[in-house]
């Protein structure tokens, strides 16, 4: 009897230490996690973000770049300059880091030299890097793209794919900082609105349109622009204007507005003016739009309907009861006169 129940008390005690190990691993591991992720992204800042000069054929210049550190830990790793490109209609540059495969019209990576390809930025602190930019004497007019980015690690990632948001900073380990060349000389400036498009139909405001700028320059180019919106007297109603954004040559560039407020009614006219290049070249786009709030506007029918047919029912229950009470008073009228007959014949 005594040998059974030790080995069932030998049994608890063995199923107590599973459950007592599989807490503390599941423990262990919730805290493990995110101290592992926070040592995998460091919050590295790179300025400026953007850098956009012009240049003359056979000139040498040069920008300095200044990588910075907030993480509480050094960090080392290589700079590289990669040619980047633009496909979508989002602005995202697509960096293309073998000179060998960058389209020739837009590459200026070989123009590019930097002091050093590795360093080590300290904590809470900044590395500069000068980068010195020689053009070819025979360089084409028109823009010319490149990046300069900073790695952590000891090996270099073959591909790098971030966004134009992401470039200037970020928690990823590895930045970039753009550069937009401009080669002085004939460059052609050319741009068409691609679409300029609101829904012909809305039941409540505000009206949202779509605009699409499609580039055909040698260059980038960064409209300005405003859309206006007025009622059907011509009276401004209200003005947005367009997010100033870089548009690569050969692609469309995307925007989104909202103009108006929620109650409204009647006819509208969407008008897009915007300029761009140096020469302040003009885009303009028109759309008309309808607002009606059909289900508010069924309902207030509705509404009146019943309550004019609620009055008109009223009405005519008045008017019958008048009738009915001037027929009864007539009635009584004449009882009236019929007894004062019978009693003047009885005197």
């Amino acid at each position: 009897m005594q040998i059974t129940r030790y080995k069932q008390f030998s049994i608890l005690n063995f199923q107590f230490s599973k459950v007592l190990i599989w807490i503390l691993f599941v423990s262990w591991s919730l805290f493990l996690v995110p101290f592992a992720n926070a040592q995998s992204s460091l919050p590295l800042v790179v300025m400026p973000a953007r850098n956009q000069i012009e240049v003359e054929p056979g000139e040498k210049t040069a920008i300095t770049i200044n990588f910075f550190n907030q993480s509480d830990d050094p960090v080392s790793g290589f700079f590289k300059v990669a040619d980047f490109i633009v496909e979508d209609s989002q602005g995202t540059p697509k960096f293309i880091e073998n000179s060998i495969d960058a389209p020739i019209k837009y590459s200026a990576s070989r123009w590019l030299t930097l002091p050093y390809d590795k360093a080590t930025l300290p904590a809470h602190d900044k590395v500069a890097i000068q980068t010195e930019i020689l053009v070819p004497a025979d360089a084409h007019a028109g823009g010319r793209y490149v990046a300069v980015f900073f790695q952590q690690g000891n090996t270099l990632n073959k591909q790098i794919s971030v966004s134009d948001n992401e470039a200037g900073s970020g928690t990823n380990l590895r930045i970039a900082s753009l550069i937009y060349i401009k080669v002085k000389g004939q460059i052609t400036e050319k741009a068409l609105i691609s679409r300029f498009f609101a829904p012909s139909f809305f039941e409540y405001g505000p009206i949202k349109v779509d605009t699409q700028i499609f580039n055909r320059s040698d260059c980038h180019i960064r409209p300005r622009g405003v859309i206006t919106l007025s009622n059907a007297f011509g009276g401004p109603v209200d003005q947005k204007n367009l997010k100033e954004e870089n548009i690569f040559p050969d692609t469309v560039r995307n925007y989104e507005n909202s103009l108006g407020k929620k109650w409204m009614f009647g006819k509208y006219k969407l008008t897009l003016s915007a300029s761009y290049g140096d020469k302040g070249q003009v885009l303009e786009g028109v759309a008309y739009v309808w607002v009606f709030p059909w289900k508010v506007a069924l309902i207030i029918v509705l509404t009146l309907i019943i309550i004019i047919l609620l009055l008109s029912s009223l009405y005519k229950n008045f008017v019958k009861k008048e009738i009915t009470l001037e027929e009864e008073i007539a009635r009584e009228k004449e009882e009236i006169e019929k007894l004062k007959q019978q009693l003047r014949k009885r005197e």
